[in-house]
């Protein structure tokens, strides 16, 4: 399997690092979690102005028509540089959603906003009982005279705090856990904002909650055919779990960086830790289980770029790699920092919160090692 970047994607991640490196440093990300910001509008139309946003969305609606491959090499570099805005759910999951499931008019409608940065969207699909089960959903919608009527309750809705637009799963059949009936609603957030909580996770990015009780929409909401969205959704959650692993695979780099700095100038005992023996092995494993990680990540951002029929196996091997990862390497840093990591001013936290969060996001190990034993048993 071959790894290399071609030119053009080697061009698109000097581009996005040096836009980082001028508008988002380490001193950005403090002082925006210190005002309690986890979205900034002028960051992110920035990020639109280069082009990020219509990676992934063909060029009829505004888009470059890139593929997966370029997203992958964009979020490792948002990943490096924690990044808060809510790219993942917006360009990942929903403009993917759009592409897959929406009527021609309907991409019409939102994609070119997505794409120009003037819009933001969540996928809202996740309920307090489903855990990793994705067919998981009790929110109901019945028919109306003029469309649909929604009850139900969303819960860690990723990038809803700022999300112009929701996308809602809703079951028009079936029973809780029935893989049929599952259907998608676009829904703006006016229509849902006075039922809507927003709050920020562990790793400063936003999310919210939606209730849903009696929400009224409009027939042409439905995005599909009726009850047969879940195959889309879990796409969905596939392409989010490889995007938050090449997340973490630049987080862990970073970590890694600065947990290699630390050690050659923190000094003690008259010299420095990088010369004690035992500390130059730790930092051998954190390093392979950074390479490790790394390749198991790319594999799975191959296989959804080019080979569909073996998605899931790659992406659950990856997803319950990084997550074993995560913890190793995250710890493992803290540990090599001593004290100082603990602290808000020291970035070694900062990545630890991160690969913490991404370690749940997407199915956590337990999911992705049970996914990928039926899977290879089947």
């Amino acid at each position: 399997m071959d790894f290399t970047l071609t030119e053009t994607q080697t061009m698109l991640g000097d581009a996005v690092d040096r836009f980082l490196a001028d508008r988002f440093d380490f001193s950005a990300r403090q002082k925006q979690l210190a005002a309690g910001i986890s979205h900034d509008p002028g960051l992110w139309s920035d990020l639109a102005e280069l082009g990020l946003m219509g990676i992934a969305i063909d060029s009829e609606h505004g888009g470059s028509g890139m593929g997966f491959e370029e997203l992958a090499v964009v979020l490792e570099r948002f990943g490096g540089a924690l990044v808060t805005e809510p790219f993942v759910p917006t360009v990942v999951l929903a403009a993917g959603l759009l592409q897959s499931l929406g009527s021609a008019e309907q991409k019409r409608q939102w994609l070119p906003l997505i794409a120009d940065g003037s819009l933001r969207a969540a996928l809202a699909h996740g309920e307090r009982q489903a855990r990793d089960t994705i067919a998981w959903v009790t929110t109901s919608a019945t028919r109306t005279s003029s469309g649909w009527q929604l009850h139900g309750a969303k819960m860690v809705v990723q990038g809803g705090d700022a999300a112009d637009l929701f996308l809602i799963s809703a079951r028009t059949a079936g029973n809780s856990g029935d893989r049929e009936g599952i259907s998608l609603f676009a829904v703006q957030r006016e229509q849902v904002a006075a039922n809507l909580r927003s709050y920020s996770l562990y790793d400063g990015s936003g999310a919210c909650e939606l209730i849903l009780e009696g929400l009224e929409l409009p027939a042409d909401a439905l995005l599909g055919a009726e009850g047969e969205a879940l195959d889309a959704i879990e796409t969905a959650y596939d392409r989010g779990a490889a995007a938050v692993s090449i997340q973490a695979v630049g987080a862990m780099k970073r970590l890694r960086d600065l947990t290699l700095d630390y050690i050659k100038t923190r000094r003690q005992f008259g010299q420095s830790l990088g010369s004690f023996q035992v500390l130059q092995h730790r930092m051998v494993d954190l390093h392979m289980a950074v390479e490790i990680a790394e390749s198991m990540a790319l594999s799975a951002v191959i296989a959804i770029a080019t080979n569909p029929d073996d998605r899931m196996a790659k992406v659950s091997a990856a997803k319950a790699a990084i997550g074993q990862a995560a913890r190793e390497i995250g710890q493992s840093a803290i540990q090599l920092h001593g004290g100082i990591a603990l602290t808000d001013e020291y970035a070694a936290g900062h990545y630890f919160k991160k690969l913490t969060m991404i370690e749940r996001q997407f199915g956590r190990v337990d999911y992705h090692l049970d996914r990928y034993a039926r899977l290879m048993t089947a």
